[in-house]
């Protein structure tokens, strides 16, 4: 029996992050393996979800907020620690970039992902070298459906990535646009695979979820707040008549016939999605979960932070479109069979390549 490490960025006080590291790791000891979660501690995430935050940009502004959102933060975070210690099996030592070298020689093979672990960074600003493995050996690179977070990258960051890829024994990548920047940084070929929380089946992640309303609802999760996915909810409400849930724990105008929920534990996140009539989302990991409990689902790929090509890259390979564009939306049924048929073929693509990495091939 191999033992596999885990590289993620499960220490994000994030939905998307926690549930994905369950999963694959679910995953991999579902295929027999010893596998745990390599609890490093990257400075950058831990100082992101800290209660108190301060900007030297705008340092007025970031305590005020800081002032406002304290108990919100601080809630967040005590409700993944929960998750954490029960669903996660993480390493008993914690590790900096300092010392994760120790933990070479306790594991097999390590896997990289999922998650956008191979973020290139700003241009003049290096991207964090564990999350591409850089303390093991190269026999021990592996990735899992790694994402860079965005759609190209420039001639001088692939020259930056080229010594922290260019050792890995197989990539995984997953979106169909990374496969294009592997082979830019590397000369080498990838393989796409679906995103870990995709390679649980909807009742093995209902197990794990907590029921928390009685009646229909619409669920709305957003990145940040955007108004037209905001408007759009209020519009659907008033057309089905049926009262809105907002999962949200930015302070903002309150809406009439909208429910505030302000963080949820993990447990109740999922449950939300299971049990919604609709959903309205421009998160990737809110439309996999869509998809997954076969929601009535709107999707906006535009966001705050862009163009969300990871959530339209899904639902184009599962044939689904259900896009909210300009206020309005698609509403070509779904075919729920086709959509799993789909699903089940490319869970299959995953699970032969784990247990590739599982053999040493």
């Amino acid at each position: 029996m191999k033992k596999i490490g885990i590289i993620t960025f499960h220490r994000a006080k994030n939905y998307g992050a926690v549930l994905q590291a369950y999963a694959l790791q679910h995953t991999l000891e579902q295929l027999g393996n010893d596998c745990e979660i390599v609890d490093y501690k990257c400075e950058n995430i831990d100082n992101g979800y800290k209660p108190f935050q301060f900007s030297k940009t705008d340092p007025i502004k970031s305590i005020l907020k800081s002032i406002v959102m304290y108990r919100k933060r601080a809630k967040r975070i005590e409700q993944f620690s929960s998750f954490y210690n029960n669903y996660l099996k993480i390493s008993d030592k914690t590790y900096s970039n300092s010392d994760i070298s120790e933990c070479k020689n306790l594991y097999d093979a390590f896997i990289s992902g999922s998650d956008q672990v191979w973020g290139p960074g700003k241009e003049g600003i290096n991207p964090d070298s564990i999350y591409f493995l850089s303390f093991a050996d190269d026999n021990q690179k592996y990735s899992y459906a790694a994402s860079f977070g965005v759609a190209d990258i420039s001639d001088v960051k692939a020259m930056q990535l080229r010594p922290l890829l260019k050792n890995f024994q197989s990539f995984s990548v997953r979106e169909k646009s990374a496969l294009n920047i592997v082979k830019k940084i590397t000369g080498k070929n990838g393989v796409c695979h679906i995103d870990p929380t995709l390679l649980l089946k909807k009742d093995e992640w209902q197990k794990i979820s907590v029921k928390k309303i009685d009646k229909p609802y619409i669920l709305v999760f957003n990145v940040k707040p955007v108004k037209s996915l905001i408007d759009f909810a209020e519009k659907l409400s008033k057309k089905t008549e049926i009262p809105v849930v907002y999962i949200t724990d930015n302070p903002q105008k309150k809406r009439k016939n909208f429910t505030y929920v302000s963080a949820p534990t993990v447990e109740e996140f999922l449950g939300y999605f299971a049990n919604a009539d609709y959903t309205v989302t421009n998160s990737f990991h809110g439309t996999a979960f869509s998809v997954i409990f076969h929601k009535n689902m709107f999707v906006e790929y535009e966001t705050a932070k862009g163009f969300n090509h990871r959530a339209k890259n899904l639902l184009q390979t599962i044939g689904i479109n259900r896009e909210i564009k300009d206020g309005e939306a698609v509403t070509t049924d779904i075919d729920w069979n086709k959509v799993d048929n789909i699903l089940q073929a490319e869970r299959k693509l995953s699970l032969d390549y784990l247990k590739d990495i599982i053999k040493g091939e």
